[in-house]
Parts: C-alpha cells; structure tokens; sequence
C-alpha cells in the first residue's frame, strides 16, 4: 500500500521512490467514553492541545481532525469544534475505571452487527 501512495508521490517528488519504506506500524484505536473526538486546548494547562480519541477513524478523519484542531486554537471555533473540548470532561466527576468502561462500551459497539429476527 505505502509503495503505491510512495509511487503516486513521486511524480511530484521523484525522490520519494528513492526513499522507500524504512518502517511501518499501527496503533491502538483510541475510543473516548462518549464515542467523540477530543479536539483542542484544555484551559487548565496553557499550551496544551489535543486531537484524540479518533474512535477508529484515525487514518479516515485526521484531515478533518487536523481542521478542527486549527479552528479550535481560532478565536472563534464553531459550536461542533466547541463541543469536541478535552474540557467536557473538567472537572473530573468520573473515576479512571468508569472512563474505561465506558470507552470500551463505545469500542465493542461501534460496528453494531444486526440481530437476528
């Protein structure tokens, strides 16, 4: 797959087909316990920003995610930036355990298999 994407490139950047693959790897899915993206700075810690909990849409939505983050350090982010805010979860009226539960609730019914009639 990253060949194709290096051959794609390198008709734009022929050196890219010299680079080649060095390594590859993936990550866990990062499910948040509401099932929603966690996007932008955290009022308590100056200078501290997130774009987080992707829910399985990591590769799919970092571009979109990407935009938010940069709206969200706007002046003015729109009311859906706003309400992606690591400050929804300030102050900190959960325990570790419930966020886990909770998060790993989301994961195991993301992809909702039909029931049986």
């Amino acid at each position: 797959m990253l060949g194709g994407f290096a051959e794609s490139l390198s008709a734009f950047a022929p050196c890219v087909a010299e680079a080649g693959v060095a390594a590859t790897f993936r990550g866990w899915p990062a499910f948040s316990p509401d099932g929603r993206f966690i996007v932008g700075p955290v009022t308590a810690v100056r200078g501290l920003a997130f774009a987080a909990g992707c829910n399985a849409h990591g590769v799919s939505g970092s571009a979109g995610l990407a935009m938010a983050l940069v709206e969200s350090l706007s002046g003015d982010p729109s009311p859906y930036v706003r309400s992606l805010s690591p400050d929804r979860f300030i102050p900190r009226t959960w325990s570790w355990e419930d966020a886990r539960r909770e998060a790993q609730a989301v994961y195991e019914n993301y992809y909702p298999m039909p029931v049986a009639s």
